[in-house]
């Protein structure tokens, strides 16, 4: 099983693996610039059925995530420690007299964050 999905259109082959990452690692992963929070909607109304509850998070462009448990509430928070992280270290490399380029990192820092904040506080279930 793979926890990154490409994604093109959500068909109903693509919603079953994505169903079947959520079961088993209470998290799947979405590594697709164009995927948007409509389809994200949609893909929440056809798995509420399995799922008693779902998250979607937007952590950047390139990485977004659905929760279904605690489990892979953890697995993100730990996934966005290291995004966190890599974007420090970017920070730290960056021409000390780019503030555009150092308050974009800060920036995305910030969001990242803001959102294992709000994910520490989400109840599951």
């Amino acid at each position: 099983m793979s926890n990154s999905n490409e994604v093109t259109k959500p068909a109903i082959g693509w919603v079953q693996r994505l169903s079947s990452d959520l079961r088993s690692q209470g998290y799947a992963s979405i590594l697709n610039i164009t995927f948007s929070e409509q389809e994200a909607d949609s893909v929440i109304g056809q798995l509420l059925p399995e799922f008693k509850y779902l998250l979607y998070i937007d952590a950047d462009e390139r990485k977004k995530y659905f929760i279904a448990d605690y489990a892979g509430r953890n697995t993100v928070i730990k996934l966005l420690d290291r995004m966190i992280d890599q974007k420090k270290s970017a920070r730290l490399n960056i021409d000390e007299h780019d503030r555009v380029g150092y308050n974009r990192y800060s920036g995305e820092i910030q969001h990242l964050d803001e959102l294992k904040k709000m994910l520490l506080q989400e109840r599951f279930g």
